[in-house]
């Protein structure tokens, strides 16, 4: 189930109202969901993560237009179910994953800006069973998990299902067996494929 912060965001979200949500002692987080963007205060995620719905208040802001330093919703968003995913973060490592769409990368905290980008060109290039994908690209395999999930649910990830695991089982023999197990491409094509994306956003 996702945390409390989360679920109240969703709220928000969907109210359209510029609110205020008030963590006990740790912080406020102002959503303005019509902008699509919010300010915090928050300095320890962990602590915010935590916190119960008790804990956490929501009232009307009392500023219709966000300042000048908001930051877009979607990296809150996307800051939020990491860490929910962190907490959650099973996962068919032998489904079959494609890449149904891109992220919008500047959105995205910067902490996973790169592993979302690398994955992403991964499977863009071909869609690739998920347990050989920290082995492709020379990730930590609990990270690749949590990044897969938040893909799946923001929809840019297909999520695995019974038939795309089966579908994957030959796949995967023949890469273990080294038949069609591309060279690693951690610094090879997923990162070129950042440098140029990172390149495109700085012009």
């Amino acid at each position: 189930m996702p945390g409390s912060l989360m679920r109240l965001l969703d709220s928000v979200v969907r109210s359209g109202l510029p609110s205020i949500l008030v963590v006990n002692g740790r912080g406020t987080v102002s959503v303005y969901p019509r902008q699509h963007c919010y300010v915090t205060d928050v300095q320890d995620w962990d602590s915010v993560d935590t916190a119960s719905g008790d804990e956490i208040r929501v009232s009307p802001s009392t500023w219709d237009a966000p300042p000048d330093d908001a930051q877009p919703l979607e990296e809150l968003e996307w800051r939020l179910a990491y860490r929910d995913a962190l907490r959650h973060g099973d996962l068919d490592a032998h489904a079959l994953m494609h890449l149904k769409s891109w992220p919008n990368l500047p959105r995205l905290p910067d902490e996973l800006v790169e592993p979302v980008a690398r994955i992403c060109a991964l499977l863009w290039r071909k869609p690739t069973v998920g347990y050989l994908i920290p082995r492709v690209l020379d990730l930590p395999a609990d990270q690749v998990a949590h990044v897969l999930r938040v893909l799946q649910a923001f929809g840019h990830v297909s999520g695995p299902s019974v038939a795309a695991a089966d579908a994957a089982a030959g796949l995967a023999t023949a890469a273990d067996a080294g038949t069609d197990v591309p060279a690693p491409v951690g610094a090879t094509i997923a990162s070129r494929f950042l440098q140029r994306l990172l390149r495109l956003q700085a012009a």
